[in-house]
């Protein structure tokens, strides 16, 4: 079927599959490119909203409902350069929105490692950036947003909403509407970073480097998951550099990673070429040192991992992220260590990051330290079973977990991680009249 038949009312049967290949479902798709159309589907049909499809779990379709694919509103539509005031359509992508902006120097300082990620996806999933602790998470940059429900119109909301709507939108997973625009505020970039490597020797070391680092533009670390050297690994500290030679902005021609990668027919990462990728990641970071780098190339680092992520091959990969409390990290990290001892489990990459903020609803925010990992998806019963042990340590240490980042979570994980999980569905389903809208995902962890 042709883009022009796909448009509107028209539906389009489509097999869509989230970045982690972990769903793939065959579903019907709306690619509506007038404001009047986002009425055209028949007031009680399901639906949700769709960006650039780059969610790691399946956020924006579901087998009984419609994806409303939101590409064609991508415009810039305001923008004053005194008050660093973006307004921009849900559709745009955030590395295009970057790229307008780091000439005119301003820029988004949240922004998640894909480019191709929607500006309504960052709202909905409310991202975090480089650093959260220094810079929260994407709804501390929405000033106003315009919500779309079906049978009542368009809703203009601000921080002073004092219905829900405009919290419940804010990291809501697309549950209470469709959003077709955003006012953004905007920062002044660094005109280059200096980015310097501290080196650690466990995760509790760690742990308190990136305490005491935690004004950094970008702050991250990476930590080896071989048994024998688990944790050990390098914060990345990434300060501004005024004097630098580093451009803020990389004009050459756009090499922004594909929405879909085009995986290997099989998976690279076995135990071998993981052990192989940490000990030349190990040599290649483990120097302490300060290096130059443009902004543009800190703020989306998966620009440089396209062979990373097609060597999980077609059967994908699973990612776990959790946050867990400061005063329950070291311990956690312990626990963590003797599971991989015993496991043996495929991890394919490890990194850290503070966050400072406040647990709102589902998203990933508060204060502590979050853990990621990587792993092939599972061929053997002991990759499932540590999916579990981690699970159960993150949750006896206080831990909070990501549902846009981990497609293992259900209803009943969350429902013991998330004390207020019961009110927090109730008040999104308060916003969801006749559960219209909904997506694998959030058919997945019960809401």
């Amino acid at each position: 079927m042709s883009d022009a038949e796909t448009r509107g009312f028209a539906l389009a049967r489509a097999r869509l599959r989230s970045f982690d290949r972990q769903f793939d479902v065959a579903v019907s798709v709306q690619q509506p490119d007038r404001y009047r159309l986002l009425d055209a589907l028949p007031a009680d049909q399901p639906r949700i909203a769709r960006g650039s499809g780059v969610s790691y779990v399946a956020a924006s379709f579901g087998a009984n409902a419609v994806s409303v694919d939101m590409r064609s509103f991508n415009r810039l539509l305001a923008f004053d350069m005194r008050t660093g005031l973006l307004c921009v359509e849900a559709g745009a992508c955030i590395g295009d929105v970057q790229r307008f902006l780091l000439p005119l120097g301003w820029y988004l300082p949240i922004a998640p490692g894909h480019p191709r990620a929607s500006i309504g996806g960052c709202i909905a999933a409310d991202v975090h950036g480089k650093n959260p602790a220094r810079d929260g998470t994407f709804r501390s940059l929405v000033e106003e947003l315009q919500l779309h429900v079906p049978g009542r119109g368009l809703f203009n909301l601000d921080t002073r909403d004092s219905s829900g709507l405009f919290a419940a939108t804010c990291g809501g997973l697309g549950l209470s509407g469709t959003i077709t625009r955003a006012t953004l505020r905007l920062s002044r970039p660094p005109r280059a970073l200096a980015l310097r490597r501290v080196l650690v020797d466990d995760l509790a070391q760690a742990a308190r480097v990136l305490r005491e680092a935690a004004n950094a533009h970008v702050l991250y670390g990476w930590h080896d998951s071989r048994p024998d050297h688990f944790g050990r690994g390098v914060i990345h500290v990434g300060l501004s550099d005024d004097e630098a030679v580093a451009p803020a902005f990389d004009a050459s021609p756009r090499r922004d990673l594909p929405a879909h990668i085009a995986p290997w027919p099989w998976s690279a990462w076995n135990r071998g070429t993981i052990n192989l990728a940490n000990a030349w990641l190990s040599h290649r970071w483990r120097r302490a040192g300060i290096e130059a780098m443009a902004v543009a190339k800190a703020l989306f680092p998966l620009n440089d991992a396209r062979r990373y992520f097609a060597a999980f091959g077609r059967a994908g990969l699973v990612e776990l992220q959790w946050l867990i409390p400061h005063d329950r990290f070291d311990a956690f990290a312990a626990a963590l260590g003797e599971c991989v001892a015993r496991s043996q489990p495929r991890i394919a990459l490890i990194s850290s990051k503070l966050f400072d903020g406040l647990p709102r609803g589902l998203a990933f925010d508060g204060r502590g330290i979050a853990l990621a990992m990587h792993l092939p998806a599972p061929r053997e019963i002991s990759q499932f079973a540590f999916y579990e042990q981690v699970g159960e340590l993150a949750v006896a240490h206080g831990g909070r977990p990501n549902p846009i980042k981990d497609s293992t979570l259900d209803e009943a994980l969350l429902r013991r991680a998330i004390g207020p999980f019961d009110a927090i569905r109730a008040e999104l389903a308060r916003h969801n009249s006749g559960r219209l809208f909904g997506s694998e995902l959030t058919r997945r962890i019960g809401l």
